[in-house]
């Protein structure tokens, strides 16, 4: 009888995590299954499920570190001028989903696990807006600095979700960091006006 193969728990579970990346990469949401996993790791489906409990949790493990990432490139952009600060959030935000499309229709396109999501996920979405409403706040608005960056977010987020899919053209020719330029610049001649 052939024995069971040996591994090292925490190797193999970060090795499938950056294979499902790949996977979502290059075939998107679908491509993501137990034995294509296992296949690009060399072992076997059950393995898969001996280091997550299904395959949303594999989707959600690519989730976090995507966030992570996320967070790690948002606190690079220099402290500037409120301005130059929200203009470089929305490129990185941009640019970020843009090059890894096929995760990003994973994280927001991808199953729902729960009717709850987990306080780690929701921790790091907290931590995105609370890093906008930073500079928002600096430009002295009358209204909740926090509701401002969500607004600005939801903005942002909504040309990047019809760039992903490449369905922007259906509505514009402008290019999707111009658009999200504008988006800054509209909040911030409206909290200049006092409107915000």
């Amino acid at each position: 009888m052939a024995r069971p193969r040996r591994y090292d728990h925490d190797a193999l579970r970060g090795q499938t995590v950056e294979a499902a990346k790949r996977l979502l990469e290059e075939g998107g949401p679908t491509a993501l299954t137990a034995r294509a996993l296992a296949k690009a790791v060399r072992t076997t489906p059950g393995t898969i499920y001996n280091l997550f409990d299904s395959m949303s949790a594999v989707l959600q493990e690519v989730n976090r570190q995507a966030l992570v990432d996320l967070a790690m490139l948002v606190d690079s952009v220099r402290d500037t001028s409120p301005r130059d600060r929200l203009l470089a959030l929305a490129e990185v935000y941009v640019s970020f989903m843009l090059d890894r499309r096929e995760v990003w229709r994973a994280f927001f396109e991808g199953p729902r696990i729960t009717g709850a999501f987990p306080d780690w996920y929701l921790a790091q979405i907290d931590g995105l807006i609370a890093r906008i409403a930073q500079p928002v706040a600096a430009l002295k608005p009358k209204g909740d600095p926090r509701l401002l960056a969500e607004q600005l977010l939801l903005s942002v987020h909504g040309i990047v979700a019809l760039a992903a899919i490449e369905r922007l053209d259906l509505i514009t020719k402008q290019k999707p960091m111009d658009l999200a330029h504008a988006a800054v610049e509209r909040m911030i001649t409206a909290i200049n006006a006092g409107a915000e």
